[in-house]
């Protein structure tokens, strides 16, 4: 891909979507200092699991598993009355996702999951040109039948040279949501489509967690191997405009570096879905300048796949 610079996006499909969100460990729990990720499992004991994410990932070292295709409603057109909605939490930024008809279901997943939210994380201006190498690709995937589990969807964002004008209407409308309880509805309806990338087919899975407190570990991870594309005036666009809970004090911070550090496999199994020539290690860089998108929605077991 040449000398090109990766950063995060992720998805979760969330099957409790009103018991489990991102966040929902509290307004105790920050990104830094005392009340940062290393100090989570003090307050959450979830948090100090043997199953948490994220997570290093080895293409060498994941099993090859034939998955069958996935499929995506709503994800080529907005569906009739959706609403989408920006939200800033204090700790991230959300685009919730109203009303009916969006979904995914197959590649293992054993049902079908209603998608009703974005969820967006990202490092600083600064780690775009300090690791300006090129990150490899990652691909988890999520599938659980169960009442008590989550699906997660993810991508990397390459940069690029060009805007995506896909992500055009979340970029022209993120200042909006400066600071905590800022929420805004879009000004303009987009597909995800528009921004995704086209081939869906290869990506990796694993069993994890979800990466904020109380880090439920009911999450199977997706992560696909093609990209995002983002242009580099895109990006310092979403990292310069917003504002969230730092630790100490009241005054807001700007929001970077809100995610979570990688954390130990112990025992768990990799699969992937592809193979490829050539064998490529993440690095726990990668995570250093994540961009995520959390996706939480409900499971819908009568649903057509």
């Amino acid at each position: 891909m040449g000398a090109s610079t990766w950063s995060w996006l992720a998805g979760v499909l969330l099957l409790q979507a009103a018991q489990y969100t991102e966040g929902a460990g509290g307004a105790g729990w920050t990104y830094s200092g005392d009340t940062g990720p290393d100090h989570w499992a003090n307050a959450n004991n979830s948090c100090g699991g043997d199953s948490q994410s994220p997570i290093n990932i080895q293409y060498s070292a994941a099993t090859n598993m034939n998955y069958p295709a996935f499929t995506f409603q709503g994800y080529s057109s907005v569906p009739t009355g959706a609403t989408m909605t920006l939200y800033n939490t204090g700790h991230a930024i959300n685009v919730n996702l109203g009303g009916s008809g969006f979904s995914v279901s197959g590649g293992g997943l054993t049902g079908t999951y209603n998608t009703a939210q974005f969820h967006f994380h990202w490092g600083t201006a600064a780690d775009l040109d300090a690791r300006g190498g090129t990150y490899p690709n990652l691909g988890d995937a999520v599938a659980s039948g169960s009442p008590t589990a989550l699906a997660v969807l993810g991508f990397f964002l390459e940069l690029d040279d060009t805007d995506n004008a896909g992500l055009n209407p979340i970029v022209s409308d993120i200042a909006n949501v400066a600071n905590a309880g800022n929420g805004s509805v879009f000004s303009s309806v987009f597909t995800f489509d528009s921004f995704l990338p086209a081939n869906r087919s290869k990506f990796y899975r694993y069993s994890g967690s979800l990466t904020t407190p109380g880090c439920n570990e009911i999450v199977v991870w997706t992560v696909f191997e093609d990209t995002i594309k983002i242009s580099r005036n895109q990006l310092s666009a979403l990292l310069g405009a917003t504002y969230y809970q730092a630790e100490g004090g009241n005054q807001p911070a700007a929001m970077a570096n809100n995610w979570r550090p990688v954390q130990a496999l112990n025992t768990r199994q990799v699969y992937r879905s592809f193979q490829k020539s050539g064998t490529w290690r993440m690095s726990p860089a990668w995570q250093v300048m994540a961009l995520g998108v959390l996706i939480a929605a409900s499971f819908c077991p009568q649903c057509a796949p």
